[in-house]
């Protein structure tokens, strides 16, 4: 009986760190995807202008920031200067380790890396995001990579 209630734990642990690095993934790259340009770049944040007439704004247009909150172990959404809302828990990679890094690529999927220069802003044209959850136990890493519309 104890090996099944192990087997169980480690089973739901690996299902919140999938959920978790889903959620962060997805909403990051389906939101980059209509991205205009990035306006700032860090190695665990990203500011993205969206522009207006997109299915996540038909009146006008706006900036969103994804970033990583050590403190909380969240990555964190924010439109305009709204407020920064959870998008994933549980983010942190083994360790302790930061759970949210972005590289950022040009037109001609030269790498960045991960702290692009201000005049580099404008030519940044895709970006992976990598992103690591752990539950205890069991630690899943993830990436994937969106382009920007307008490139």
């Amino acid at each position: 009986m104890i090996w099944g209630a192990k087997s169980a734990g480690a089973t739901n642990d690996f299902m919140q760190t999938q959920a978790q690095i889903r959620s962060a993934l997805d909403n990051i790259a389906d939101e980059t995807r209509w991205g205009q340009s990035v306006t700032a770049a860090g190695p665990t944040s990203v500011t993205l202008l969206i522009p207006q007439s997109t299915p996540f704004s038909s009146l006008s247009s706006y900036s969103v920031t994804f970033a990583y909150d050590a403190l909380n172990k969240t990555v964190t959404r924010q439109q305009n200067s709204g407020a920064a809302v959870p998008l994933a828990y549980l983010v942190a990679g083994r360790g302790g380790s930061t759970g949210l890094t972005f590289t950022y690529f040009d037109s001609g999927n030269i790498s960045l890396g991960s702290s692009p220069t201000l005049a580099q802003l404008p030519t940044i044209a895709r970006l992976r995001v990598t992103v690591a959850t752990t539950s205890r136990a069991v630690t899943r890493n993830l990436a994937g990579d969106s382009a920007l519309r307008a490139h």
